[in-house]
Order: C-alpha cells, then structure tokens, then sequence
C-alpha cells in the first residue's frame, strides 16, 4: 500500500513546502488586512450611528421644547359668538323639536298604514274565500252546478231542438223519451 501511495505522488508533481510556506503567509497577511479593514469600517459605522442617534435625540429634546410651550384656548371674542350662537338657537329649538316630531309621526303614521293595509288586504282575501266555498256549498246541497255560459247556451239549444222535434215527429219521440228514461235509470245504479 505504500508503494501505492509513493508512486501516486512520484507521478504527481511534488508540493514544495517552502512555496506552500509562502502562500500561506501571503493569503494570511491579506486576510489580516481585509479583518483591519472591516474593523475600521466597522468602528466608522459604529460613530456614525452615535451621531445620529445623537442628532436624533437632540430633535426630539427640541421638539419637545417647542410643543410643551404651546397653549390652546378659547379667547374672548370667540366666547361672545359662542354666546350669541346659543340665542339664536333658543329661537329655533320649538322649530327644531316640532319638525322632529312631525317626521317620526309621519313614519309612524307610514308604518302603521302599512301594516294595517297588509293585514286588510290578508282579511279580504280570505272573506272572498270563504265566501265564495259557502256559495258553492250552498249550491252543491241543492243538487245544482256550475257550468260556463257557452255549455248552458249549447244544453238550451239541444233542448229546443228535442221539443220542437217531439213536436214534429211525436211517435219517434216517444223511443227517444223511453231510451232516455233507461239511460237515466242505468246511470242511478
């Protein structure tokens, strides 16, 4: 096996440590330089982030200064308008409340319209109804029936040809009326 190993490296080119020596101490001062570099920069941020912070708490301490220093009032002109204001509305107040009252009694007065015509009208459909099946009971207990004007028109009709025929012809009426009777008769069972 380290046979191998020596000819794997005789085949291979040969490390000189002097050379690996140099680029180490090569990559090594460049990399101590960049470190120095960002300590540097880093301690340039680090300042200028306590002069900001500097600069802002300064605004912020003026600031203060300035808003504490201001007082809200009312003064005395604007008092008297104000004053002069509330009388004028004393005059209008009777105005003010009777408009009022006038607006929700007239919704008042909508609602309760409203309501009252949708229960007449519910009322009066269902009088019709009932009115209209105790008219048609009373009919049907008498044996009778509705028909449209077009059927009765055409029973009148036939009835007035069945008359004036049994007028005419009173011997071939007679097999009819008798067919007639056994027809009703048939029916009855």
């Amino acid at each position: 096996m380290e046979e191998q190993n020596n000819n794997q490296n005789a085949s291979s080119p040969r490390l000189n440590p002097v050379e690996l020596l140099e680029q180490l101490k090569i990559t090594t001062s460049a990399l101590e330089k960049q470190i120095s570099q960002l300590n540097s920069e880093s301690a340039s941020m680090q300042e200028l982030s306590m002069e900001v912070s500097d600069i802002f708490d300064r605004k912020v301490q003026e600031l203060k200064k300035n808003v504490s220093g201001i007082e809200v009032g009312i003064s005395p002109e604007d008092l008297k308008k104000l004053e002069s204001y509330k009388d004028y509305f004393k005059h209008y107040k009777p105005v003010l409340y009777t408009s009022l009252f006038v607006m929700l009694s007239g919704w008042g007065l909508g609602i309760f319209g409203a309501y009252s015509g949708i229960k007449w009208y519910k009322e009066s459909v269902r009088t019709k109804q009932e009115i209209r099946s105790e008219v048609l009971q009373e009919i049907g207990k008498d044996g009778n029936v509705i028909v449209s004007k077009e059927q009765w028109e055409n029973y009148q009709f036939q009835n007035e040809v069945l008359k004036e025929w049994n007028k005419t012809n009173p011997e071939d009426s007679k097999s009819l009326i008798d067919y007639g009777n056994g027809y009703k008769a048939k029916q009855k069972k």
